[in-house]
């Protein structure tokens, strides 16, 4: 068998983005600020960010005025050569309530009209339980969307049990030629270590079919769990974590949003001024930018263990070692 190879970058259609990438998640949902003022800030910001994922269903319910400002800064992120990826929308029309009135139709709607290169198909959440039956939706589900979606790139979305998810996501892949497919991280088991052996086991199932596809954990926004992860062999994250929560520079910890007066002198945005939130925000985007480059250098130098151990916990990086067996690195 032809050994593959982990690529420095992955192209995503007409997108290329170095690996492991996080993607900051913009969402309407247990947030503080709208996706419209979200937007700007990752824009003014984008010397620290090269990245972020939006909603197809928050798009969807901007009004006149919000939809063209949006589509403005859009444009300006696709000029400054930031990477935006549209959401299916199915996370906030679950916590929303409207669950069954948000239907791939919409998505269709505002995949046309949002100028986004990337984005993630409409996904069945409630897959069948026959596999040769939910491998038949996700490929066809996986067409409609892409024949909707004309030049934008989309990516599918898988669901399924831990045991069969290695399996699919090998057969959707080959089948759909992508060079991405994506998982929710809810969906790889119920604990961190379990986690991480799914993905390692659909690294496995990916790369015997012979070409490298890039793995993308939906709603992983966690630093821990994003290197963990990035070392068994996932590429690619977004995540809610940093506007809901302040991270510790120092542990790469998370802690509630209120109690970031602990943490924002840590770097030069507490000292500028600003409101509570963007101060916040800018403190965390600084942190995942920097986490990611370095997580990434280690990850291509084969030190991704290395990594845990000077940047974790003791007590965090003890336990993932004994549970993930990197022998000798304690």
């Amino acid at each position: 068998m032809t050994q593959v190879v982990r690529p420095v970058k992955l192209q995503l259609g007409p997108v290329e983005v170095d690996v492991p990438v996080f993607f900051l998640s913009v969402s309407s949902v247990k947030t503080a600020l709208s996706p419209l003022d979200y937007v700007r800030l990752l824009n003014a910001m984008s010397a620290l960010n090269g990245q972020f994922l939006i909603s197809a269903f928050d798009l969807n319910f901007l009004n006149n005025i919000e939809s063209a400002v949006v589509k403005q800064e859009l444009v300006h992120a696709r000029e400054k050569g930031i990477a935006v990826l549209m959401d299916s929308g199915n996370y906030e029309s679950f916590w929303k309530g409207a669950r069954f009135n948000w239907v791939q139709a919409d998505f269709h709607r505002v995949v046309k009209e949002f100028p986004c290169p990337v984005a993630f198909g409409f996904d069945e959440q409630q897959p069948p339980d026959d596999l040769d039956s939910h491998l038949r939706l996700i490929i066809e589900r996986y067409r409609q969307d892409q024949a909707a979606a004309g030049t934008t790139t989309i990516i599918p979305i898988i669901h399924g049990a831990p045991a069969v998810l290695p399996n699919l996501c090998a057969e959707v892949a080959e089948i759909s030629n992508m060079s991405m497919i994506a998982v929710p991280e809810r969906r790889l088991g119920d604990g961190v270590f379990e986690r991480a052996k799914t993905v390692s086991a659909i690294r496995h199932a990916l790369d015997a079919k012979g070409r490298y596809v890039g793995l993308h954990l939906l709603g992983t926004g966690n630093p821990i769990s994003m290197a963990l992860y990035s070392i068994v062999g996932a590429d690619s994250f977004d995540g809610l974590e940093w506007c809901q929560t302040v991270v510790d520079h120092e542990s790469a910890l998370l802690f509630h949003l209120s109690q970031a007066d602990f943490f924002t002198a840590q770097t030069r945005w507490g000292r500028e001024g600003w409101p509570f939130h963007p101060t916040v925000l800018a403190h965390n985007i600084e942190f995942y930018s920097d986490w990611t480059k370095r997580l990434r250098i280690a990850i291509h130098d084969g030190k991704g263990t290395e990594f845990c151990r000077r940047n974790f916990p003791r007590r965090v990086f003890v336990q993932c070692a004994t549970a993930l067996g990197w022998e000798g690195a304690v």
